[in-house]
C-alpha cells in the first residue's frame, strides 16, 4: 500500500514505506515531497530517488530507523505497577496509539519545511499553468485557482495529522545506567519498577513480527533542522531536541484503522503484541524511592504471576547508601 506521495510535472509517483516507487492509479490528492531544490532540477532529481535499487527487506536496515552501534547496550522500560503486573501476566507488550502521547508535537515536522513545500507546490502549479497557457491565460489561471490550491494544502495538512492515528509505538530508554529522570517522569508516586534487557535481545523478541520496526529516535532543532519527507516514518522517528534526555529507543507498528477515513472509522487507543518474558528480561529493578514494603510486594507479584523471573527482581542501584 502506498504511504507517501511526491509529485513531478506532469507525473505521479507513488512511494511506499521504503521509499520505494510503486504504480498506482488511483485519483488522490498529491502534495510535493519536502525538499529544498530549485523547481528547474525537480523532474531530474526525484527521477534519480525513484530509480534508485529496491531497498533491502531487512527491517533493521529501513532508513528511519536508525541502529546503535552496539547491540549489547541496555535498554530500560519505566512502568507503574499496574502496567507491569499487565505486562507479566499477559506476556504482552501494550503499544500506545501515537496520537494519545503527552507531546502534541509527535509526528509532526518542522514549520519551515511544512512552508518549503507550500512554496514549491505553488511553484510547480504556476509553472504548470504558464507552459499550458502561456504567460498571460496561465497567470490568471493561477490566481484564480489559488484559493482552491491554498485549501487543498490546508486539507492535506489535516490529513496528514490524522495519519497519527495509524502509528502505534512502545517506548525505551537506551543506555547502560538507570535514568534518574525517567524514574521521576514515568514512575510517579514512588510506586513503579523497570524492565531492562539489551537492545540486541529486545530486537530478537519481536523479530518474527516483519511489520514491528525498532530504531532510536533522532532529537533536532525543530526551527532550523530537518529530515527526509518521503517516508511516512520519519515524523515518528523524530523529535524536539528538547526531549534529548529521553533517549529513546521506539517500536513502531502502523495499522490501518476500521473503516479509515470514513464516518464509521474504528480507532484504538492502543494495541498489544505478544512478548517473549524469561529469554527477553535481564532484570527487573524496583524504584530507589520505593518503601521497604513495595519491594516486598513487588516480589510476591512475580512469585506468583512469573516464578521463573523472580530471581532478577532487585532494588535500584540508585537506593544504595551514600558514602562520605
Amino acid at each position: 500500500m502506498a504511504t507517501c506521495i511526491v509529485r513531478r510535472p506532469c507525473e505521479l509517483v507513488y512511494v511506499d514505506k521504503w521509499g520505494r516507487a510503486r504504480d498506482n492509479p488511483a485519483p488522490i490528492f498529491c502534495s510535493l515531497s519536502r525538499r529544498t531544490m530549485p523547481v528547474v532540477r525537480l523532474h531530474s532529481s526525484l527521477k534519480e530517488m525513484v530509480d534508485q535499487p529496491p531497498q533491502p527487506q531487512n527491517k533493521l536496515e529501513h532508513p528511519c530507523f536508525p541502529q546503535p552501534a552496539d547491540g549489547s547496550v541496555r535498554v530500560w522500560r519505566y512502568l507503574d505497577l499496574a502496567k507491569f503486573i499487565w505486562l507479566i501476566e499477559n506476556q504482552k507488550l501494550y503499544l500506545s496509539g501515537m496520537d494519545s502521547l503527552n507531546d502534541p508535537h509527535e509526528g509532526s515536522v518542522p514549520k519551515f519545511l511544512a512552508d518549503d513545500e507550500d512554496q514549491q507546490c505553488l511553484a510547480i502549479h504556476r509553472y504548470q499553468l504558464l507552459r499550458e497557457f502561456g504567460d498571460d491565460l496561465g497567470s490568471k489561471k493561477f490566481l484564480a485557482e489559488l484559493p482552491l490550491f491554498i485549501d487543498q494544502n490546508r486539507r492535506g495538512r489535516v490529513s496528514r495529522q490524522k495519519e497519527r492515528r495509524q502509528m502505534y509505538v512502545n517506548c525505551w530508554h537506551l543506555g547502560n545506567s538507570e535514568s534518574e529522570a525517567m524514574w521521576r517522569l514515568y514512575c510517579p508516586g514512588n510506586n513503579g519498577v523497570a524492565i531492562q534487557t539489551s537492545y540486541g535481545k529486545l530486537v530478537q523478541s519481536i523479530a518474527k513480527d516483519s511489520e514491528l520496526y525498532i530504531g532510536r529516535v533522532t532529537y533536532i532543532d525543530y526551527e532550523s533542522q530537518g529530515f527526509p519527507q518521503d517516508n511516512i516514518f520519519y515524523p515518528v522517528m523524530h523529535k524536539r531536541i528538547s526531549f534529548a534526555h529521553e533517549q529513546e529507543v521506539r517500536l513502531v507498528k502502523m495499522r490501518v484503522p476500521v473503516n479509515w477515513g470514513t464516518p464509521q472509522e474504528v480507532c484504538h487507543q492502543g494495541i498489544s503484541i505478544d512478548w517473549p518474558l524469561e529469554p527477553t528480561i535481564d532484570g527487573i529493578y524496583v524504584t530507589p524511592y520505593a518503601p521497604e514494603y513495595f519491594y516486598d510486594v513487588v516480589c510476591a507479584i512475580v512469585r506468583s504471576i512469573a516464578p521463573n523471573l523472580k530471581d532478577r527482581v532487585h532494588w535500584s542501584k540508585m537506593r544504595a547508601a551514600p558514602v562520605y
